[in-house]
């Protein structure tokens, strides 16, 4: 029987992707991998940007034309139970056949269980291989046929009991999450993948873990985000060879007439320096490659290099300086406006039981969304806007060198990383600051704006001699947004939602215990940094909700003098 449901794109790149358990009115599905969806109508993106780093062919945008795609999914768990009778099935029906039978119309529901393993198979929890483990059914060669009963009112797993209605023998559900009880051999991995297909089990023979089939552990989506920002020529060899890959048919016609003067007349056309010539020419002459250059780090300086322009006005892009605040002068060299911004959303794979580690230069393998032979990822792209602050470089470094901070914080996070037998992690002084100030203005400015706070995201730029902080819309389509956010960039609005943000920092309510955190790993990634005064959404922050600390940002307890905002909030 073939039921139809709504979903919304923005809900298949996240919590409804491939692989994930879906509940609809009167059942659970599994979302089947993209291939096996009708997306032969949406529009393909093939920005060698995005393609190269994810190493496929193009991706395909699902909120552009989506009245016309159809999202496939198969029903899991398969075992499903009657409220009336009690009796479990595995039968592709929706009523009980054996109420039906007596003029009862009853409908079943999902199996609340499943097993999932670190490896992000998973298989419906083996109820006849539980009631029997330790016990042989008098009839083996005959279909199971089981309940599933509840016997006491703890309200507790152990209430519930698994009856074979061949053997009668019964047990209890009491120890099916404890892990001695899944150390044994029924709870060993298939690997078993029912959203690719009954025949795509992988070899795995890890244990897996009973979950409820609603927890957060069963599906966590990997999705990068990229900005699809113009290019501009006073940016690095990767950004020049996109411009001129764009161009390409110009180039390569004036380079095979005229040589080297062919060339430069090329870069005067586009504005593009001179001392790019040897890098185009290689490029033209087959000796590198567009994807050979492209890392995520260099995507990131691209993005940077369009978002510190005074003023760049494309047809999806838009953005210029604007006037700051006199106050602000020590602390930020710039303010920009972003009126419109391309965000497009890729939807990875996933994992299952682990998240992935984002300070971990080891890298989790991820289960497809897409059948291996697939050269493509599913994706959405909003039409955002935000507001890029640029920090004060000269400030910015003498406040890295102060003693506290060289001294105190890095060390302690990477010896706790080491003790945990985990790679230590390289980042820039700047990031804990940066990455703390973006979290107090977006709580902010979610106040003001019109968006809530998931309807928020940050960009960090601190590597490779950035340092500035991208505040931006996440929920925006593909029609743009509202401009609620970019109107608070007029210097008399801005200025006392960053002094309100700064004071926020400055109590919580697990104080003194969070303001005199310890930057640990092993209880958390943060200093004085939690969810009642710091934390945002998870999918507001690129980090996980960690590296945070207040204390970079103001003087919270006594004898502490490396805020870097203090002297503003004493104005």
């Amino acid at each position: 029987m073939t039921v139809k449901e709504t979903i919304r794109p923005s809900q298949i790149i996240y919590q409804s992707g491939p692989g994930a358990i879906v509940d609809l009115l009167d059942k659970s599905v599994m979302v089947k991998s993209a291939d096996q969806w009708n997306t032969w109508n949406a529009p393909k993106e093939n920005d060698v940007r995005i393609t190269s780093i994810l190493g496929v062919d193009h991706v395909r945008v699902l909120n552009e034309n989506p009245d016309r795609q159809k999202i496939k999914a198969v029903e899991f768990p398969k075992w499903k139970i009657c409220p009336s009778c009690h009796r479990m099935t595995t039968y592709d029906n929706q009523q009980c056949y054996f109420c039906k039978k007596k003029d009862e119309d009853r409908e079943l529901y999902s199996s609340r269980f499943v097993l999932i393993c670190e490896n992000g198979h998973i298989s419906d929890f083996p109820y006849y291989e539980w009631v029997h483990r330790n016990h042989q059914c008098t009839e083996p060669s005959k279909e199971s046929k089981l309940k599933l009963v509840t016997r006491g009112n703890s309200g507790s797993l152990s209430d519930l009991h698994v009856i074979c209605l061949h053997c009668q023998h019964s047990e209890s559900l009491g120890t099916i999450m404890k892990p001695d009880e899944q150390k044994h051999s029924l709870f060993t991995c298939r690997g078993e993948r029912p959203w690719i297909g009954t025949n795509a089990n992988e070899k795995c023979g890890c244990k897996m873990k009973t979950t409820l089939r609603g927890a957060s552990n069963v599906y966590a989506p990997a999705v990068t985000s990229f900005l699809q920002v113009p290019l501009t020529s006073s940016s690095s060899d990767q950004d020049i060879l996109y411009i001129v890959q764009k161009e390409e048919e110009q180039f390569r016609k004036l380079y095979t007439a005229l040589g080297d003067e062919g060339l430069q007349t090329a870069c005067e056309l586009k504005s593009i320096s001179q001392t790019f010539l040897p890098i185009i020419k290689r490029y033209l002459d087959g000796e590198v490659t567009v994807e050979e250059t492209t890392t995520f780090e260099s995507i990131r300086k691209q993005e940077w290099n369009t978002l510190i322009q005074n003023h760049v006005d494309e047809q999806n892009f838009t953005s210029f300086k604007v006037e700051m605040h006199p106050d602000l002068n020590p602390y930020f060299d710039a303010i920009y406006r972003v009126d419109s911004v391309p965000e497009v959303q890729v939807l990875q794979g996933f994992t299952r039981l682990d998240y992935i580690d984002r300070l971990s230069d080891d890298h989790k393998e991820l289960q497809p969304v897409v059948k291996k032979e697939e050269k493509w990822l599913p994706a959405v792209r909003n039409y955002g806007e935000g507001i890029f602050i640029k920090f004060n470089l000269a400030k910015l470094k003498e406040w890295e060198e102060k003693e506290q901070i060289t001294k105190e914080v890095f060390p302690a996070y990477n010896h706790y990383r080491e003790e945990f037998n985990n790679s230590l992690i390289h980042f820039e002084r700047r990031h804990i600051l940066i990455h703390t100030f973006s979290h107090a203005l977006l709580r902010e400015l979610a106040a003001y704006c019109g968006y809530t706070t998931t309807s928020l995201k940050e960009r960090i730029y601190t590597m490779d001699g950035m340092h500035g902080v991208f505040i931006y819309t996440a929920s925006g389509d593909s029609e743009g947004s509202l401009g609620g956010l970019t109107r608070l960039a007029h210097r008399d609005k801005l200025y006392p939602i960053i002094l309100r943000a700064l004071e926020n920092m400055s109590y919580c309510s697990s104080d003194p215990i969070c303001s005199d955190g310890d930057f640990e790993y092993h209880t958390t990634a943060n200093g004085a940094a939690c969810h009642a005064c710091t934390f945002v959404a998870e999918t507001s922050c690129e980090w996980g909700n960690m590296l945070l600390d207040r204390r970079t940002l103001i003087n919270i307890n006594p004898n502490e003098k490396d805020g870097y905002f203090d002297e503003l909030l004493n104005i």
